[in-house]
């Protein structure tokens, strides 16, 4: 048996080594004819935009050679396209366990599994599969687990489904990870209020102002909290901000005149409502406030058309009802104002008041009988 010298020796070593490379490299990059030419067709429809046969000849080559990392990636390119997100995502990942030619790739493809998924999610989302919605988003956040805006989606789909304290965990979470993003400060804000928390929901609301000055939402939120805190000139104030930023933010008018006619300021509350109006002329609410103030200015007649025109735009709208009876009261058409209390007296807030209201048209028609 030859002796070989130590360089010799290692010289053939290497010369072995660099064979067996060799052929590992040519079975990995070795693909079936059939699904190659399947693969080379699909990116050139795929490089003109033709999708659909783009995946037609790409959905050939995964399945004569389910390896094919290329044609995997290429494949989710054009699903992508086609706005099939959820298969999109499926054929790059089956494109990162099974690799691709391209380094670049390897670091640009978790990035588009993420907004995929987002994708996908906000899909859900918006056809009210809120719990889908959520696992899409969650899956988006595997690979982009900052997205402030995925976790504020997250939050929203929890509120949809009424699970308030998931979704404050949520958007909790959405304002840790960009504490930039006003919005999950101002549904903070929100829960908090909706659960009677008002110096909770007014920090929210307050920090939401603080981080973007014009989101209208946050302002509308803090009037709230006003006005059950009965600070109703910080309401109005607050609420004149928000319809600065925002021209059409109707009920934004309409809480600028609710709040003006408690201050008993019925001739300034007209204004705003009536703008209120012009935005939205179906809007029943701006109607009747609109008559709640004519009747505080004693413009009855204008109160009844106002009032009039609410209960024609929202059944059973016996607040307005009691204004048109509280109007035609002071008009002196009682058969009309008698007609008027007698509806509104359906509902419980009013019973006692319409109740009283007829003792008293009863007792004066008594009276003006005697008299006869």
């Amino acid at each position: 048996m030859p002796i070989f010298d130590l360089q010799t020796r290692s010289g053939l070593l290497l010369l072995s080594a660099c064979f067996c490379m060799l052929m590992l490299a040519s079975v990995v990059e070795a693909q079936p004819v059939d699904a190659v030419a399947h693969y080379r067709a699909g990116y050139a429809q795929l490089q003109g935009k033709d999708y659909r046969n783009a995946a037609i000849e790409l959905e050939s080559a995964v399945g004569l050679d389910s390896t094919y990392g290329d044609a995997h990636y290429a494949l989710g390119m054009a699903r992508d396209s086609l706005g099939e997100y959820d298969k999109s995502a499926q054929s790059l990942e089956a494109a990162v366990r099974h690799g691709v030619s391209r380094a670049d790739l390897t670091d640009r493809i978790p990035r588009l599994l993420g907004d995929l998924y987002y994708k996908a999610a906000l899909r859900s989302r918006q056809q009210r599969r809120f719990g889908e919605a959520i696992q899409r988003f969650e899956a988006s956040l595997d690979y982009n687990p900052d997205n402030a805006q995925a976790l504020y989606a997250i939050g929203l789909c929890h509120i949809s489904l009424r699970q308030t304290d998931k979704a404050a965990t949520a958007f909790s979470a959405a304002a840790k990870a960009d504490p930039a993003y006003a919005w999950p400060y101002k549904s903070l804000g929100d829960i908090h209020r909706q659960q009677g928390e008002m110096r909770q929901a007014a920090a929210m609301y307050e920090k939401a102002i603080t981080v973007d000055a014009k989101l209208v939402q946050a302002y509308a939120g803090l009037a709230h909290i006003r006005i059950a805190s009965d600070d109703l000139e910080g309401a109005v104030t607050t609420l004149r901000t928000a319809v600065s930023l925002d021209a059409e933010y109707g009920e934004g008018f309409v809480l600028i005149g609710t709040a003006l006619i408690q201050l008993q300021r019925h001739g300034e509350a007209l204004a705003p409502l009536k703008r209120a109006i012009e935005i939205d002329a179906k809007d029943a609410q701006s109607r009747y406030r609109l008559a709640e103030a004519y009747l505080g200015t004693g413009e009855y007649r204008a109160a009844i058309e106002a009032g009039r025109a609410a209960v024609t735009r929202q059944k059973d709208f016996y607040a307005a009802q009691v204004i048109l009876a509280d109007a035609y009261n002071e008009l002196g058409q009682l058969a009309e104002a008698r007609s008027w209390y007698g509806r509104a007296i359906a509902d419980s807030r009013f019973k006692y008041y319409c109740a009283h209201r007829l003792e008293e048209l009863d007792a004066a028609r008594e009276r003006a009988q005697g008299q006869q």
